[in-house]
Protein backbone atom coordinates (compact mmCIF):
# COMPACT_ATOMS: atom_id res chain seq x y z
CA UNK A 1 0.00 0.00 0.00
CA UNK A 2 2.88 2.32 0.86
CA UNK A 3 4.57 1.54 -2.45
CA UNK A 4 1.33 2.27 -4.32
CA UNK A 5 0.84 5.59 -2.51
CA UNK A 6 4.43 6.61 -3.24
CA UNK A 7 3.98 5.69 -6.92
CA UNK A 8 0.79 7.76 -7.18
CA UNK A 9 2.46 10.74 -5.51
CA UNK A 10 5.45 10.49 -7.84
CA UNK A 11 3.13 10.27 -10.86
CA UNK A 12 1.18 13.35 -9.74
CA UNK A 13 4.38 15.34 -9.25
CA UNK A 14 5.63 14.24 -12.66
CA UNK A 15 2.38 15.26 -14.37
CA UNK A 16 2.38 18.62 -12.60
CA UNK A 17 5.95 19.16 -13.66
CA UNK A 18 5.11 18.28 -17.25
CA UNK A 19 2.17 20.71 -17.25
CA UNK A 20 4.39 23.45 -15.88
CA UNK A 21 7.09 22.67 -18.42
CA UNK A 22 4.62 22.83 -21.30
CA UNK A 23 3.35 26.23 -20.16
CA UNK A 24 5.16 29.34 -21.33
CA UNK A 25 5.07 32.98 -20.45
CA UNK A 26 3.77 35.58 -22.94
CA UNK A 27 6.73 37.81 -23.73
CA UNK A 28 7.34 38.07 -27.47
CA UNK A 29 4.44 35.75 -28.37
CA UNK A 30 1.44 36.58 -30.57
CA UNK A 31 -2.11 35.50 -29.74
CA UNK A 32 -4.88 35.03 -32.29
CA UNK A 33 -8.35 34.03 -31.08
CA UNK A 34 -12.03 33.94 -31.95
CA UNK A 35 -14.67 34.61 -29.29
CA UNK A 36 -18.40 34.07 -29.13
CA UNK A 37 -21.01 34.70 -26.47
CA UNK A 38 -23.61 37.29 -25.53
CA UNK A 39 -24.02 40.64 -23.81
CA UNK A 40 -26.26 41.34 -20.82
CA UNK A 41 -27.61 44.86 -20.44
CA UNK A 42 -27.19 46.07 -16.84
CA UNK A 43 -28.53 49.63 -16.98
CA UNK A 44 -29.44 52.10 -19.69
CA UNK A 45 -32.66 53.35 -21.28
CA UNK A 46 -33.60 53.28 -24.93
CA UNK A 47 -36.69 55.47 -24.33
CA UNK A 48 -37.17 58.29 -21.82
CA UNK A 49 -40.55 59.11 -20.26
CA UNK A 50 -42.50 61.61 -22.32
CA UNK A 51 -45.91 63.29 -22.12
CA UNK A 52 -47.01 64.58 -25.51
CA UNK A 53 -49.97 64.95 -27.83
CA UNK A 54 -50.72 63.29 -31.16
CA UNK A 55 -53.69 64.39 -33.31
CA UNK A 56 -55.15 65.97 -30.20
CA UNK A 57 -54.89 62.79 -28.11
CA UNK A 58 -52.79 62.70 -24.90
CA UNK A 59 -49.82 60.32 -25.07
CA UNK A 60 -47.75 58.96 -22.20
CA UNK A 61 -44.56 57.08 -23.14
CA UNK A 62 -42.81 55.31 -20.29
CA UNK A 63 -39.09 54.92 -19.72
CA UNK A 64 -37.93 51.67 -21.32
CA UNK A 65 -34.60 49.98 -20.62
CA UNK A 66 -32.50 48.11 -23.16
CA UNK A 67 -32.77 45.04 -20.95
CA UNK A 68 -36.58 44.91 -21.15
CA UNK A 69 -36.88 46.09 -24.74
CA UNK A 70 -34.43 43.83 -26.59
CA UNK A 71 -33.56 40.16 -26.79
CA UNK A 72 -29.82 39.48 -26.64
CA UNK A 73 -28.15 37.71 -29.54
CA UNK A 74 -24.69 36.30 -30.19
CA UNK A 75 -21.69 38.59 -29.72
CA UNK A 76 -18.83 37.77 -32.11
CA UNK A 77 -15.25 38.91 -31.60
CA UNK A 78 -11.79 38.31 -32.99
CA UNK A 79 -8.59 39.37 -31.24
CA UNK A 80 -4.89 39.77 -31.86
CA UNK A 81 -2.55 40.05 -28.91
CA UNK A 82 1.15 40.46 -28.27
CA UNK A 83 3.04 39.72 -25.09
CA UNK A 84 5.00 42.78 -23.96
CA UNK A 85 6.27 41.13 -20.79
CA UNK A 86 6.09 37.69 -19.23
CA UNK A 87 2.78 38.59 -17.56
CA UNK A 88 1.48 41.51 -19.66
CA UNK A 89 -0.21 41.47 -23.04
CA UNK A 90 -1.72 44.13 -25.30
CA UNK A 91 -4.81 43.02 -27.22
CA UNK A 92 -6.75 44.49 -30.15
CA UNK A 93 -10.32 43.25 -30.68
CA UNK A 94 -12.84 43.53 -33.48
CA UNK A 95 -16.43 43.18 -32.27
CA UNK A 96 -19.89 42.65 -33.76
CA UNK A 97 -23.20 42.54 -31.89
CA UNK A 98 -26.90 43.05 -32.50
CA UNK A 99 -30.11 42.83 -30.48
CA UNK A 100 -33.70 42.70 -31.70
CA UNK A 101 -37.13 43.73 -30.48
CA UNK A 102 -40.53 42.15 -31.13
CA UNK A 103 -42.64 44.83 -29.51
CA UNK A 104 -43.19 45.93 -25.93
CA UNK A 105 -45.87 47.80 -23.95
CA UNK A 106 -44.58 51.35 -23.81
CA UNK A 107 -47.34 53.60 -22.48
CA UNK A 108 -50.82 54.84 -23.28
CA UNK A 109 -52.73 57.02 -25.72
CA UNK A 110 -56.04 58.31 -24.33
CA UNK A 111 -55.92 55.43 -21.78
CA UNK A 112 -55.48 52.81 -24.52
CA UNK A 113 -52.35 50.65 -24.49
CA UNK A 114 -49.48 51.85 -26.67
CA UNK A 115 -46.76 49.48 -27.95
CA UNK A 116 -43.26 50.24 -29.22
CA UNK A 117 -41.50 48.33 -32.00
CA UNK A 118 -37.81 49.18 -32.32
CA UNK A 119 -35.64 48.62 -35.35
CA UNK A 120 -32.65 46.34 -34.87
CA UNK A 121 -29.79 47.60 -32.72
CA UNK A 122 -26.50 46.77 -34.43
CA UNK A 123 -22.91 47.69 -33.62
CA UNK A 124 -19.47 47.09 -35.09
CA UNK A 125 -16.50 48.08 -32.97
CA UNK A 126 -12.86 47.92 -32.07
CA UNK A 127 -11.28 47.68 -28.62
CA UNK A 128 -7.81 48.00 -27.16
CA UNK A 129 -7.13 46.05 -23.95
CA UNK A 130 -4.12 45.70 -21.66
CA UNK A 131 -4.08 42.39 -19.80
CA UNK A 132 -2.25 41.69 -16.54
CA UNK A 133 -1.83 37.96 -15.91
CA UNK A 134 -1.78 36.63 -12.37
CA UNK A 135 0.27 33.60 -13.47
CA UNK A 136 1.85 32.69 -16.79
CA UNK A 137 4.02 29.62 -16.27
CA UNK A 138 1.00 27.42 -15.60
CA UNK A 139 -1.55 26.01 -17.98
CA UNK A 140 -4.36 27.95 -16.31
CA UNK A 141 -3.75 31.64 -16.94
CA UNK A 142 -6.08 34.19 -15.31
CA UNK A 143 -6.00 37.89 -16.14
CA UNK A 144 -7.68 41.27 -15.75
CA UNK A 145 -7.24 44.66 -17.34
CA UNK A 146 -8.74 47.90 -18.68
CA UNK A 147 -10.44 48.29 -22.07
CA UNK A 148 -11.11 51.31 -24.32
CA UNK A 149 -12.60 51.42 -27.78
CA UNK A 150 -15.05 52.76 -30.33
CA UNK A 151 -18.39 51.40 -31.53
CA UNK A 152 -20.29 52.32 -34.67
CA UNK A 153 -24.03 52.12 -34.00
CA UNK A 154 -26.50 51.91 -36.87
CA UNK A 155 -29.36 54.41 -36.94
CA UNK A 156 -32.33 53.31 -34.82
CA UNK A 157 -36.01 54.03 -35.14
CA UNK A 158 -39.23 53.15 -33.36
CA UNK A 159 -42.84 52.63 -34.44
CA UNK A 160 -45.67 53.29 -31.97
CA UNK A 161 -48.95 51.40 -32.25
CA UNK A 162 -52.28 51.70 -30.42
CA UNK A 163 -54.34 48.66 -31.55
CA UNK A 164 -57.55 49.69 -29.75
CA UNK A 165 -57.60 53.04 -31.59
CA UNK A 166 -56.18 51.63 -34.85
CA UNK A 167 -53.41 54.23 -34.78
CA UNK A 168 -49.82 53.67 -35.87
CA UNK A 169 -46.98 56.19 -35.88
CA UNK A 170 -44.44 54.47 -38.09
CA UNK A 171 -40.66 54.82 -38.37
CA UNK A 172 -39.93 57.62 -35.90
CA UNK A 173 -36.18 58.35 -36.07
CA UNK A 174 -34.74 57.73 -32.61
CA UNK A 175 -30.92 57.77 -32.80
CA UNK A 176 -28.70 58.70 -35.68
CA UNK A 177 -25.93 56.47 -36.98
CA UNK A 178 -23.07 57.27 -34.56
CA UNK A 179 -19.51 56.34 -33.65
CA UNK A 180 -19.20 56.46 -29.88
CA UNK A 181 -16.53 55.69 -27.25
CA UNK A 182 -16.70 52.65 -24.98
CA UNK A 183 -14.85 52.01 -21.70
CA UNK A 184 -14.60 49.02 -19.42
CA UNK A 185 -12.59 46.17 -17.95
CA UNK A 186 -12.16 42.44 -18.57
CA UNK A 187 -11.53 39.50 -16.30
CA UNK A 188 -10.99 36.00 -17.60
CA UNK A 189 -8.86 32.91 -17.85
CA UNK A 190 -7.40 30.64 -20.48
CA UNK A 191 -6.35 27.00 -20.26
CA UNK A 192 -3.48 25.78 -22.43
CA UNK A 193 -4.67 22.66 -24.25
CA UNK A 194 -1.22 22.41 -25.81
CA UNK A 195 1.86 24.58 -26.18
CA UNK A 196 0.12 26.68 -28.84
CA UNK A 197 -3.65 26.20 -28.39
CA UNK A 198 -5.84 27.43 -25.53
CA UNK A 199 -9.51 27.73 -24.59
CA UNK A 200 -10.91 30.32 -22.24
CA UNK A 201 -13.80 32.23 -20.72
CA UNK A 202 -14.04 36.00 -20.35
CA UNK A 203 -16.47 38.47 -18.85
CA UNK A 204 -16.28 42.12 -17.94
CA UNK A 205 -18.16 45.37 -17.97
CA UNK A 206 -18.66 48.02 -20.65
CA UNK A 207 -20.02 51.56 -20.67
CA UNK A 208 -20.93 53.17 -23.98
CA UNK A 209 -21.99 56.79 -24.34
CA UNK A 210 -25.28 57.66 -25.99
CA UNK A 211 -25.56 57.93 -29.78
CA UNK A 212 -26.59 61.18 -31.45
CA UNK A 213 -30.26 61.99 -30.90
CA UNK A 214 -32.52 62.17 -33.94
CA UNK A 215 -35.39 64.26 -32.45
CA UNK A 216 -37.53 62.79 -35.19
CA UNK A 217 -41.08 63.79 -34.23
CA UNK A 218 -42.27 67.16 -32.96
CA UNK A 219 -43.52 66.85 -29.39
CA UNK A 220 -41.63 63.59 -28.84
CA UNK A 221 -38.10 64.98 -28.77
CA UNK A 222 -37.51 63.86 -25.17
CA UNK A 223 -37.92 60.13 -25.87
CA UNK A 224 -34.33 59.87 -27.15
CA UNK A 225 -32.67 61.64 -24.21
CA UNK A 226 -31.24 58.30 -23.03
CA UNK A 227 -29.25 55.88 -25.17
CA UNK A 228 -26.14 55.24 -23.07
CA UNK A 229 -25.84 51.83 -21.42
CA UNK A 230 -23.83 49.54 -19.15
CA UNK A 231 -23.49 45.93 -20.21
CA UNK A 232 -21.59 42.77 -19.31
CA UNK A 233 -20.30 40.67 -22.20
CA UNK A 234 -19.58 36.97 -21.61
CA UNK A 235 -17.63 35.08 -24.28
CA UNK A 236 -15.84 31.77 -24.71
CA UNK A 237 -12.49 31.75 -26.49
CA UNK A 238 -10.53 29.50 -28.81
CA UNK A 239 -7.04 30.78 -29.56
CA UNK A 240 -3.52 30.01 -30.67
CA UNK A 241 -0.21 31.47 -29.49
CA UNK A 242 2.92 31.54 -31.61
Amino acid sequence: MKARSSWMLATAVALLGAASADAQDLEGRFTLAIEGGTDTEITGNVLTQTDASFIGLPVRINTLSYRKSFKPKVRRQVLLGYGLKANQEIVVKGTYYKITNEGIAAGTMRAADLFAFFTEYKEVGGELAYRFYLATRTRLKSYLGPVVGLRHIDAMGVSLEVPDLRIKIANIPLYQSSTIPVFGADIGFGFDVSENVYVGLETGIRYQTKPTQADGLVGFEVIDDGGSRWSAPVVVQLGVRF
